[in-house]
Formats: structure tokens, sequence, C-alpha cells
């Protein structure tokens, strides 16, 4: 996935959080944060986070563009949501990150994907210094 082509759909089973500029053809839900680590080090953070979540798998990963594919299955009749992460480099020992969560069927979500990027983005933020 390319965060700079993405488009979003016109419903509401979506959340992307991305740094300003990033997306040429999306207007991001939330302006991404940055972090005082590496990219690689905000990547094996997150992991870590993601993982440590409910039903969560890692389903894809590319090492060379620091992206990571995660699917979570939800608990009642295990519908996938798909999460596709890219880390950044935000200047010299700074990094960022580009999060899209998606709903794989239906049409709304009602605020689940918004809910668990917010979630996995704190539980971050007290894993990394600001």
């Amino acid at each position: 996935m390319n965060f700079q082509n993405l488009r979003l759909t016109a419903k509401p089973n979506q959340y992307l959080v991305a740094p300003e500029g990033l997306c040429a053809g999306a207007k991001p839900h939330l302006a991404a944060p940055e972090f005082a680590v590496a990219p690689a080090a905000l990547r094996a953070r997150f992991r870590d986070v993601a993982l440590a979540q409910p039903r969560v798998i890692l389903a894809g990963a590319d090492d060379a563009a620091l992206t990571d594919i995660y699917v979570q299955r939800s608990a009642l009749l295990g519908f996938p949501d798909t999460v596709t992460v890219q880390f950044l480099a935000a200047g010299t020992g700074r990094s960022s990150l580009a999060i899209y969560s998606r709903s794989r069927y239906g049409y709304s979500d009602l605020g689940v994907n918004k809910a668990r990027i917010d979630t996995w983005l704190r539980k971050l933020a007290a894993k990394c210094p600001a």
C-alpha cells in the first residue's frame, strides 16, 4: 500500500493517521505524532503494542519500506479489520508513522477503527518519548 496515493472511501469504517502532506489524495482523520526514537525503534515498539492486543496477528511486513500489516478479528463473529502502518523518518533520531485501519466488511464500524488506533497510539506514547 502506498500512503502517498491512498484514497479514502465514502464508508465510515476506516481511520487514517498520517503526517501532514503525506497523503496527497486523502485527508487524515488525525495528524500523526512524532517520537524521539529512530523509525526502526518506533516500529519495534509499535509491534509490541499491536501484538499485545487480543486477536491481532502480523499478516505481512516489508522491511525495506518499514511497513507492517496487522489483522485484528472481532470478538463475536471474527470479522477481520486490516491495519497498515508505515514508519517514517522525521529528522535526526526522530520518527513518525502513517496508519490506515479499515474494516473489510460492512459499511459502518461504530467507531471501532478509530478507537483501536487511538488506544494503540496512547500505548505507544507510553513506550516512546515525544
